[in-house]
């Protein structure tokens, strides 16, 4: 069975800094073993939070780039609370339940969340 993992800010620089487990996860979607989707607004805030992440990220061959669409930004309108660097990956996580689409958002800080109705896997 193949597992979609979302990647958001914080795991993303975590995988910059050669975590083990980001590491191991990004190799399991370069055998086509799983998924890895990185949220475009994600790729910024790693970019903003660890100097080299997001220009990383935004170079993964084996990961797929999610661009924030009109869609996603319309789903985060309803969470005036939530902060722009999760937006996106809690958007990219209603959309794939709606579809019947199965994924695991990671985040190295879940209670960013809180409000999304999205509860992230912190895998640490």
């Amino acid at each position: 069975m193949n597992v979609t993992a979302v990647l958001d800010h914080t795991t993303l620089a975590a995988l910059y800094r050669a975590d083990p487990f980001f590491t191991g996860l990004y190799i399991e979607a370069s055998r086509g073993t799983g998924r890895v989707l990185i949220p475009s607004l994600s790729v910024l805030a790693a970019e903003r939070q660890l100097a080299g992440a997001g220009k990383h990220a935004a170079s993964l061959r084996f990961a797929e780039n999610v661009p924030f669409s009109t869609a996603h930004a319309v789903e985060a309108m309803s969470w005036p609370s939530v902060k722009w660097p999760v937006a996106h990956a809690a958007a990219i996580a209603w959309q794939a339940t709606r579809q019947g689409d199965p994924l695991t958002v990671l985040s190295l800080e879940p209670e960013s969340y809180a409000g999304t109705g999205i509860t992230p896997l912190n895998p640490t």
